[in-house]
């Protein structure tokens, strides 16, 4: 090689050095950037506000109980009357109530044959027979025995089909004993007979295999309440000692508690509202805080991810800044060689 053209072939090295030198600044620089960001990340998880479940024992107050007539009611509320009210109290009076819940269990099995037997001549299915076994039907009284029963079937049946109206409806009942839960009486609608059979069928060997839905009712205790004023007699202390219902909004209660006097319990009762209320704040708040913490992992991985590719792009580079500097030495020790032999007279 001559000696101009290892002085190019140096030269050129030197710039595709400075180049390499320059490119891994570059990438150290985008490392540096995303480091910072990662960091930023990091100090962002440590802002985050871990959601604490409520604790029950931290939601109790203190309410006035007595004991009414066949049950036992909680004053929640007080205020002072005001206008036609002066003088009195303005009160919310709790108390559990035992009602009617109606249920729609599953329909009867479609592959269970279901016959109608009205062969009394009446257009009033007196038998249904399923799988082999006869139940005896009736018409259910819906001012009698079935009342309550059947308008909690209504309410039902209304959720579940809006804009149909069952108490237009004609229901059968007929009652067996399912298993272990006891006899149970079944409601069964003139209109989900209607829909599986077009009309009830006067040849009782006739079978229908698309499924019958049947309902039933079942009592349930719910947390009532209701308004109403009242005056209280109090301690020398001023704890309120006995109350004196002046009147409630409820009828039937009015007619049970309006004028009378009962003695007051102070009693530490749980906050189940309050306490629910808080669930349902702790449960979005944990939603929130899970949420969060995804978002950060998930742009960690993404940093992560940038950062190993330009990790690896800088140990490319680092490789090709050595061979370029093998390079180099190799070519200035053929320039030297030049050097030598074109200028040196004298050995």
């Amino acid at each position: 090689m001559g000696m101009a053209a290892s002085q190019a072939r140096f030269l050129g090295l030197t710039a595709r050095k400075t180049n390499v030198e320059y490119e891994g600044q570059q990438v150290n620089q985008q490392r540096t950037v995303l480091a910072n960001e990662s960091s930023g990340l990091f100090n962002q998880m440590l802002t985050l506000q871990v959601p604490v479940p409520p604790s029950a024992t931290d939601y109790y107050n203190t309410r006035y109980t007595f004991s009414g007539v066949g049950a036992d009611y909680t004053i929640t509320q007080t205020s002072a009357g005001t206008g036609s009210n002066a003088g009195l109290y303005n009160i919310v009076i709790q108390y559990d109530e035992t009602k009617n819940v109606g249920f729609s269990n599953s329909p009867i099995s479609k592959n269970v044959p279901i016959y109608f037997d009205k062969s009394s001549g009446t257009a009033i299915p007196t038998k249904m027979i399923i799988g082999g076994t006869e139940y005896a039907m009736t018409v259910a009284d819906k001012n009698g025995d079935d009342k309550g029963n059947l308008a909690a079937i209504y309410e039902t049946i209304a959720k579940q089909v809006p804009g149909r109206d069952p108490s237009n409806e004609t229901f059968y009942k007929y009652t067996y004993k399912p298993g272990e839960v006891g006899e149970r009486t079944y409601y069964i609608s003139s209109y989900d007979i209607d829909k599986i059979s077009g009309s009830i069928p006067d040849d009782p060997a006739q079978s229908y295999i698309n499924g019958l839905s049947q309902y039933y009712a079942a009592e349930t205790t719910v947390k009532s309440e209701t308004k109403g004023t009242a005056s209280f007699t109090t301690t020398t202390d001023g704890r309120f000692e006995e109350v004196l219902i002046n009147s409630v909004d409820d009828p039937d209660m009015n007619a049970t508690l309006a004028g009378r006097q009962f003695d007051l319990t102070l009693k530490t009762v749980q906050d189940d509202l309050g306490y629910a209320e808080a669930m349902k704040q702790y449960e979005y708040d944990k939603m929130k805080y899970e949420r969060a913490i995804q978002d950060i992992n998930a742009r960690t991985e993404v940093l992560q991810q940038q950062d190993r590719t330009l990790e690896l792009r800088l140990k490319q580079l680092d490789t090709e800044q050595k061979a370029l500097s093998t390079e180099m030495e190799a070519v200035q020790s053929v320039i030297k060689k030049n050097v030598e032999t074109t200028f040196k007279t004298f050995a």
